[in-house]
């Protein structure tokens, strides 16, 4: 298996000409990739061809492309080496980078059930060696689901280790191999490269993937995670802990440690590669527990997960040095719809507002910010907790409301509404605002602290805001209380 030092050091491989090729101390201070930027738009990995390099040490997909060069149109070809390809698709953290090579894993610690057509299950088995507080985030947990649930995806993942025992030799007790693996067959997606043109040849060859855009997946609509190793509870207060997991930006990977099992859970920094799904999938986090049916036989319920029980990385009793993990994926899918939902009823409310004479209306949503040691920056299912804020222009005046996401049922929190004095003004605040309401535990900043922005109200929710429609009697009352507040009855 790989330890996490060979971990990285495969996800800062770019085995091509000149290394890693990365200004990492310019003179401006700010770490990039060095090379020739090439854009790949709409491509297919059907296309790709596989050559050696001269040496014979190393595989490369090869595709002709057109690209401007000086403002003309040229044919090149270009080289991938195929373990910079398999990186930007999978490598993006310590158990995909170790466990590749290692055949039948995903089988034996992960359980795929199907709910339905549009809800899976991915149960974490008690023997997985992936650390929970990994599934913490939502563009790991998107791209796991990816490779465990998707055919395509999870045969490409599986044909390293495939090839790893198919090639790999022994010499003087040390076991080497060719990297090779197949990759999944993507069509129309993007890729984002830095490398080294030789315009003598129109040969480009590939220092590093920065970004993978638009990969389509068979995925269905929904993900839950289960784990015995989640605690259902209730969230709460905005100091509780981050799960383990502190960041370092100057700790020394040691191989001569062994990892401590008590120590917190180190994250070390990396590059990160932008990656994003043309179809993005909601996920969450849940916990199954039996409780009492109907006929008095256990049944089995599916709740929102709280908290962790405990980390479950690798690491020995004896260790002396603090656990580790990077995580080197920055997921740009476009999830703004799937958020959107959380404010189902709330935006039934501002569509029959905006269907009122002479009122404009305009909707931005935010994502809380973390702060401190606060997890209130997040829902209970693993998902960022966001912020709807609606711009209101009326004959007269200007409003901003706003409405938090509480879809986890964390806490009831009423609508805030402003009349903005310097719509510019709030522009400048609203960064704060938000950092606000995380360090209140997803309270509204007090209407003293606001005065700046404008004048302050709030509108109460209905009781029962997921079961009535726009002709029922609360939803009525709802929007006149908002009309009142509004100067519009």
């Amino acid at each position: 298996m790989f330890s996490l030092s060979y971990s990285l050091r495969i996800l800062g491989l770019r085995q091509s000409r000149g290394g890693s090729r990365r200004y990492i101390n310019p003179s401006d201070g700010i770490v990039r990739s060095a090379g020739y930027p090439v854009e790949l738009k709409k491509t297919s990995t059907s296309n790709w061809k596989v050559e050696k390099d001269k040496e014979g040490d190393n595989y490369s997909f090869v595709l002709d492309y057109n690209i401007s060069i000086d403002y003309e149109r040229t044919n090149i070809k270009i080289y991938i080496p195929q373990i910079e390809f398999a990186r930007a698709l999978f490598f993006h953290n310590s158990y995909l980078v170790r466990n590749c090579i290692d055949n039948g894993i995903l089988s034996r610690e992960f359980y795929i059930t199907n709910d339905s057509d549009v809800l899976s299950i991915i149960n974490v088995l008690p023997i997985c060696t992936l650390s929970v507080t990994q599934l913490n985030n939502e563009g790991l947990r998107r791209l796991l689901a990816w490779i465990l649930i998707d055919k395509n995806a999870r045969a490409s993942y599986e044909s390293i280790s495939k090839n790893f025992t198919k090639n790999a030799r022994t010499y003087n007790g040390i076991k080497t191999w060719k990297f090779k693996f197949e990759p999944p067959n993507l069509t129309d997606f993007d890729l984002s490269l830095t490398g080294w043109l030789d315009k003598k040849t129109n040969n480009y060859y590939v220092y590093e993937i920065t970004s993978v855009q638009n990969v389509n997946c068979d995925l269905p609509k929904k993900v839950f995670f289960n784990s015995d190793k989640f605690k259902a509870g209730t969230q709460s207060g905005g100091t509780r802990s981050t799960g383990g997991y502190s960041s370092s930006n100057d700790e020394v990977i040691d191989d001569t440690q062994e990892a401590d099992i008590d120590s917190r859970l180190k994250n070390i920094d990396i590059p990160k590669t932008l990656f994003s799904f043309a179809q993005p999938i909601e996920t969450r986090k849940v916990v199954k527990r039996k409780s009492k049916g109907r006929t008095g036989a256990d049944a089995e319920t599916t709740d929102e997960f709280v908290e962790l029980e405990f980390s479950a990385d690798e690491a020995i009793v004896g260790g002396t040095a603090c656990q580790a993990d990077f995580a080197g994926l920055e997921d740009e899918s476009d999830a703004l719809e799937l958020y959107m939902q959380r404010f189902e009823s709330f935006k039934l409310l501002i569509k029959k507002l905006s269907e009122q004479p002479n009122i404009e209306c305009h909707e931005e949503l935010h994502f809380l910010p973390a702060v401190g040691r606060s997890r209130l920056h997040r829902t209970i299912d693993g998902n960022k907790r966001s912020l709807l804020e609606v711009r209101v222009k009326t004959d007269s005046s200007q409003f901003v409301i706003l409405e938090i996401d509480t879809s986890d049922n964390s806490k009831p929190v009423s609508t805030l509404v402003i009349k903005i004095n310097d719509i510019d003004y709030w522009d400048t605040q609203i960064n704060e605002l938000l950092r606000s309401i995380v360090k209140r535990s997803l309270r509204w900043p007090k209407a003293i602290s606001l005065k700046k922005i404008g004048e302050v109200s709030k509108l109460n929710h209905p009781q029962e805001l997921c079961e009535f429609t726009e002709s029922s009697d609360d939803f009525i009352r709802w929007q006149k209380r908002l009309d009142r507040i509004l100067g519009l009855a």
